[in-house]
């Protein structure tokens, strides 16, 4: 039972409750049906290189690390991803430049707004214990300025900034991954560490939270002399931010499989949180010419 329960994305408790029997009632047909449509997203991936890439698949909360230049064992570790009712996790190729360890984090305007504000205002203290400061400027060295209700106002109209201090309880954790794109999505770490205990991870405002991102910074500086693991713990508990600009950039591919052959030759399936797999169905259904997102 367990054994079943975690080849479908489910809580591997041993217990047939009511989320193991509906998995155990899907078809035959549907489960098919899941494999055919990955495969048919399988075309859509740009040819991958013979150099060193990071895939993520969304609804199976996964990343992989592949060298195919190298005989060492992919760099496989647990992600959290976008919430299924939004924000979600985009699906994209792009190029991963550059590394920050003891980042910053500078919320987004949705989350000052409908989070974060509304809480400084009902409770002066409440910056404070979170580690934020407001400040002027991105600068790093920028003052940090007192939480009155006038630089909460000039916070909400977008004159001055709300910024997370660097440390453990950064929401970014010790260390994020930069690959521009026009979603101001990246990878990082997070204090949250027993979320990736569930089996569904879906609980981000749309960036991938890393189970262990320190194995991440290793494996995508691992030709670099200078970056050894012990200089990367040293970076990311030291005193300030410090960026790595990567000599050579790495394809990071995001896509959404919910039918997935694992290392060992199996078939994992999940649940289709985002409906993606839903919406691709009836866009087949329509025939030539498909219709197009982008």
């Amino acid at each position: 039972m367990k054994a079943f329960q975690r080849r479908h994305g489910l809580e591997p408790d041993g217990v047939l409750g009511a989320g193991t029997i509906a998995t155990l009632n899907v078809t035959i047909a549907h489960r098919v049906r899941q494999i055919q449509l990955a495969m048919e997203r399988m075309r859509w991936l740009p040819q991958v290189s013979d150099r060193p890439n990071l895939f993520v698949n969304v609804p199976l909360f996964r990343l992989w690390g592949t060298d195919p230049a190298s005989t060492d064992e992919p760099l496989r570790m647990n992600v959290v991803v976008g919430k299924s009712l939004g924000p979600a996790t985009p699906v994209f190729v792009d190029l991963l430049e550059y590394i920050i360890f003891r980042p910053y984090w500078s919320p987004p305007p949705s989350i000052l707004e409908n989070e974060l504000l509304p809480r400084a205002r009902r409770d002066p203290g409440y910056l404070a214990r979170e580690n934020m400061e407001i400040v002027a400027s991105g600068d790093e060295n920028a003052p940090a300025l007192d939480a009155t209700p006038e630089n909460l106002d000039a916070v909400g109209s977008g004159r001055l900034y709300v910024r997370q201090k660097p440390g453990e309880k950064n929401s970014l954790g010790l260390a994020k991954f930069i690959f521009p794109n026009s979603e101001n999505v990246y990878m990082h770490g997070t204090p949250a560490q027993a979320l990736f205990a569930r089996a569904r991870r879906d609980f981000s405002h749309g960036c991938i939270r890393l189970e262990d991102p320190a194995a991440l910074a290793q494996w995508i500086l691992r030709k670099d002399p200078a970056w050894t693991r012990e200089r990367i713990d040293a970076a990311m508990k030291g005193d300030r931010p410090t960026q790595v600009n990567l000599k050579e950039k790495l394809t990071v591919i995001l896509f959404y499989d919910t039918a997935y052959v694992g290392s060992s030759g199996r078939v994992r399936f999940t649940d289709d949180y985002y409906g993606h797999d839903a919406r691709l169905e009836q866009a087949l259904k329509g025939g030539f010419p498909y219709p197009r997102t982008r």
